[in-house]
């Protein structure tokens, strides 16, 4: 084929994003206003304090889950990323107020598939969001590991909360659980 003939790949499509009134249907997990220390040289956040709150957001959200000092020390099981995809629609200025909400999409014997969300509360946008996967892992072994029963429990019932919200996540379709 000639180089004007070849077929172009199909443009990634801009997916559809949650509104604010959507996102507070999951709850904040983090507020604040994005501090002076975040600003890059084109006067807004850097992507490295975008990945830092959604860092913040995924560590509260697992305490909350249970996921915590007392739950790795008393089983010695923990989780390790295994994939994320970060998708930026919408910049942040510093001193605007963000929040960060977590969503669970779905979780298999030993992986959890989730998402999170920066909001900018002023302009009332998604600034950005992070599509994760974890792997729940035998710290003594170093192996992936089954979920414990209470674990388990617990992260099934917030999944099937998430599951009733009447809003798609917007997924990048280069991950999932099989």
């Amino acid at each position: 084929m000639s180089e004007s003939t070849q077929a172009k790949p199909a443009r990634r499509q801009r997916p559809t994003l949650p509104t604010l009134a959507e996102l507070d249907e999951l709850g904040a997990v983090v507020t604040m206003p994005a501090p002076p220390e975040w600003e890059d040289l084109n006067g807004h956040v850097n992507v490295t304090h975008h990945y830092g709150f959604h860092f913040k957001i995924l560590h509260k959200s697992f305490q909350n889950l249970g996921i915590d000092g007392d739950y790795i020390n008393q089983h010695q099981l923990s989780t390790f990323t295994v994939e994320q995809h970060l998708s930026f629609y919408s910049e942040v200025l510093i001193g605007q107020e963000v929040s960060g909400h977590f969503r669970l999409l779905d979780r298999n014997s030993k992986l959890l598939h989730g998402i999170c969300f920066m909001a900018n509360r002023e302009s009332g946008q998604i600034a950005s969001v992070i599509e994760f996967i974890e792997a729940h892992v035998d710290l003594k072994t170093r192996r992936t590991a089954g979920w414990h029963p209470d674990l388990a429990e617990i992260v099934d019932g917030v999944l099937a909360k998430h599951r009733q919200l009447s809003w798609e996540a917007p997924l990048s379709g280069s991950m999932g659980l099989h």
